[in-house]
């Protein structure tokens, strides 16, 4: 980069040119870094091929609740930082890996080191951790020093982050806060928008040690509502087709098909679905008929809100005839 016939505040040379000129010089060195280290608010994918990648920590900052981390060919090291925009809200953070996961190490870095959180082919795919100051950094290492010598690779994962609530200390969190039961506020936003709300019985419980969490298993026993089917794959058409406790109004003849269908086909109806809690809160088999409100989160449906049926009937009342929430309610 050359420049020839520069005037600084002599004749002729209008007011402020000279700060102009180092304007645009300091904008055009810098904006190739920038452009490299910072990701897009919600993705980053770069390469460690080129900008000698392999001999440094490249930065990456992160402000999205979910995205994706893309590293082909990975070269040096990345630190990855996760926050939930500028609210400096403590979150709830998780992580699934690729399967095709290869040619670096991902570490959480904690207070007094880096923990590991996944290897090349990673078992299980799925971390999570809880935020420090309302954020998170990640450390990922390329396991090779010249990746231009072996073959392509790539360190993918995806990473949902969820704001736990408010606490009087901004930067600690009570775990057990995710346990405790839904307030009637926060049953009727979760009514509005979650991924899934289905009436169901709890068929069993299943802890996961690994993911640290438990696992529910729900008989759906009326469907009432989902997002769209390419959120829920298959699950939402086989949802869809769910007719139970459905008011529907039919013919006599209509009424006499039914009662005549094949166990075949009732058995179609049975559907079940799986539900994630934190294993901490200790999910146990309870009786009766629950509201299961549950978010999309990594691949997995994770619970949100679960009161007892009688008890979201009252809600759904009380809440209607004010008209305060963002959606119809319904049981």
């Amino acid at each position: 980069m050359v420049f020839t016939t520069l005037n600084f505040g002599g004749r002729g040379s209008s007011p402020g040119a000279f700060q102009i000129i180092v304007s645009v010089i300091v904008l055009l060195i810098l904006t190739p870094v920038m452009s490299f280290v910072l990701g897009e608010e919600c993705d980053w994918s770069g390469s460690g091929l080129g900008h000698n990648a392999e001999r440094g920590v490249t930065p990456v900052y992160l402000r999205c609740g979910m995205g994706r981390v893309s590293w082909v060919y990975p070269g040096g090291a990345l630190r990855v930082l996760l926050r939930l925009g500028s609210s400096g809200r403590q979150f709830r953070g998780c992580i699934k890996a690729s399967p095709d996961f290869a040619g670096a190490r991902l570490f959480l870095e904690g207070p007094r080191g880096l923990v590991p959180l996944l290897d090349p082919h990673p078992s299980p795919r799925v971390q999570c951790f809880y935020s420090r100051h309302g954020q998170v950094a990640l450390y990922m290492e390329a396991l090779h020093k010249s990746p231009a010598t072996f073959p392509r690779q790539v360190a993918q994962f995806d990473y949902d982050l969820e704001a736990q609530p408010r606490s009087p200390s901004p930067s600690y969190y009570d775990h057990t806060q995710e346990c405790r039961p839904c307030t009637n506020e926060e049953m009727t936003h979760a009514f509005c928008s979650s991924d899934l709300v289905t009436r169901g019985i709890i068929r069993g419980v299943e802890n996961l040690d690994d993911l640290k969490v438990s696992e529910i298993t729900v008989k759906v026993t009326k469907h009432l509502r989902e997002s769209t089917p390419d959120e829920l794959s298959s699950l939402a058409e086989d949802l869809a087709s769910n007719e139970i406790d459905r008011t529907q109004s039919t013919t006599d003849g209509d009424k006499h098909k039914d009662r005549t269908q094949s166990t075949s086909d009732t058995d179609k109806h049975n559907v079940t679905v799986r539900l994630q809690v934190p294993q901490h809160c200790g999910a146990r088999h309870g009786a009766g008929e629950f509201v299961f409100m549950a978010r999309r989160k990594l691949g997995d449906l994770v619970l949100r809100c679960a009161p007892r049926l009688e008890d979201w009937i009252d809600v759904v009342r009380s809440e209607n005839a004010k008209g305060s929430a963002h959606c119809l309610l319904y049981s």
